[in-house]
């Protein structure tokens, strides 16, 4: 690096010692990534973030040092990175599966599955030059997920599409994650790290500061960022080498989440029938008007129509509302409240209807609706599930909290 342009031009014809001092964007990072494993890369900005990443999947040569990857890697990088601007979307699909090794043929059979997920209709034939940032993403992630990766790497990317696509983004890595795909994934949002990831690295100027939980690293990033070096260096001193997590506390932890987390709403491929359907539903504000955006605290009713194609004996309806990375924050059911129906009839229909006070932060939430055959307390038949079909956006109008819920509190601050 040059202190300025007028010392590159005299290093030009200078033969004397160069004045430039050379720069380490990435110094001695080792860490390896597990089958199966989200890991989250944290860091300030110019840490070494996206230089790691390009490494990784191979965009960018190391000047020192290997990277080992086992298995198909897709890599999500800069927007628009691996298009052509002046070709149609349909012919980039192509385009890039040739790059990352897929025939014509292949390509072809999976081009119907790029096309749903991207959904961007008539513009699939338009040149992506005419593309939104937020289209392209579309594309972009619709491209590298189809292809089934072993390794997905995500550096941002998904900041850029609008929130229902967000959703659906979250949902697809939760289920490559499920299907043993490792996932290596750059974001500023802490809650999107401590959702998704098992454990976390921490850059800082080039080198690795932490690798550990999920949890522990957000807590060291958020030190690094809010504290000056001497605080933050007191802070490094205080961490024990013992309090970094073991994957089997991790893996228990998962595994108590998951327990939790067993209702209704999780079963969404489990013995679903056809002897009652979800036909219609809605959020509706205090005066029974349809309605998207609310006030925090205000009350919305989410309603929504059951019809009977068969007899069911006992009949439960349920609701779950998520954020967009997917985090629960409430879920309960008609079985809960001793309100399932007995005995419906095939042609008969039910309207379920959960009223409540939305007790929560400014943001967009959505809301998945479910049914069931109750067959005794502890177990179900799953019958039909719409997940994340309303959206429920909530602003408060000045930032006075954060976090998820919005807790009533009385704050005061006194000389004593």
């Amino acid at each position: 690096m040059f202190s300025s342009p007028f010392e590159r031009l005299l290093s030009l014809f200078s033969i004397k010692k160069e004045k430039h001092k050379e720069f380490l964007a990435l110094k001695n990072v080792t860490f390896e990534v597990n089958k199966g494993e989200t890991v989250g890369i944290l860091g300030r900005n110019g840490s070494g973030k996206s230089t790691l990443l390009q490494i990784i999947a191979g965009t960018l040569n190391p000047t020192d040092g290997d990277v080992n990857v086992n298995g198909r890697l897709a890599a999500l990088l800069e927007l628009g990175s691996g298009f052509n601007p002046e070709f149609t979307g349909r012919e980039n699909v192509y385009l890039n599966g040739s790059i990352l090794g897929f025939t014509h043929e292949q390509m072809k059979g999976k081009f119907s599955e790029i096309e749903s997920f991207a959904d961007i209709g008539d513009h699939i034939d338009q040149p992506v030059k005419t593309y939104s940032s937020g289209m392209a993403v579309r594309l972009a992630f619709a491209v590298q997920a189809c292809i089934k990766p072993d390794v997905l790497i995500v550096d941002e990317a998904l900041a850029v599409g609008d929130e229902k696509f967000q959703r659906k983004c979250f949902e697809y890595i939760e289920s490559l994650r499920e299907n043993g795909c490792s996932i290596l994934l750059v974001t500023h949002s802490t809650s999107t790290v401590e959702k998704f990831c098992q454990r976390a690295v921490l850059l800082n100027k080039g080198n690795v500061e932490g690798i550990g939980s999920a949890k522990e690293i957000v807590d060291q990033y958020h030190a690094l960022l809010y504290s000056d070096e001497k605080t933050y260096a007191r802070y490094l001193n205080s961490i024990l080498p013992n309090e970094i997590s073991s994957p089997n506390v991790v893996n228990v932890l998962e595994e108590t989440q998951t327990v939790i987390n067993d209702d209704i709403s999780d079963h969404a491929n489990e013995s679903l029938s056809n002897d009652a359907l979800i036909t219609k539903w809605g959020c509706y504000d205090a005066n029974s008007n349809p309605c998207e955006v609310y006030r925090v605290g205000e009350v919305v009713s989410v309603e929504f129509e059951i019809s009977s194609l068969g007899n069911i004996n006992e009949l439960q309806a349920g609701i779950l509302i998520r954020t967009i990375e997917g985090v629960s924050v409430f879920g309960t059911s008609t079985l809960y409240h001793n309100m399932n129906i007995h005995n419906l009839r095939a042609g008969e229909k039910a309207i379920a209807k959960f009223a409540l006070n939305l007790n929560l932060c400014e943001g967009t939430y959505f809301v998945t609706l479910a049914i069931a055959e109750s067959i005794s307390h502890a177990d179900m038949r799953y019958l039909d599930k719409k997940t994340d079909v309303l959206i429920m956006k909530v602003f408060h109008g000045k930032t006075t909290m954060s976090g998820i819920a919005a807790l009533p509190v009385k704050v005061s601050l006194k000389t004593s």
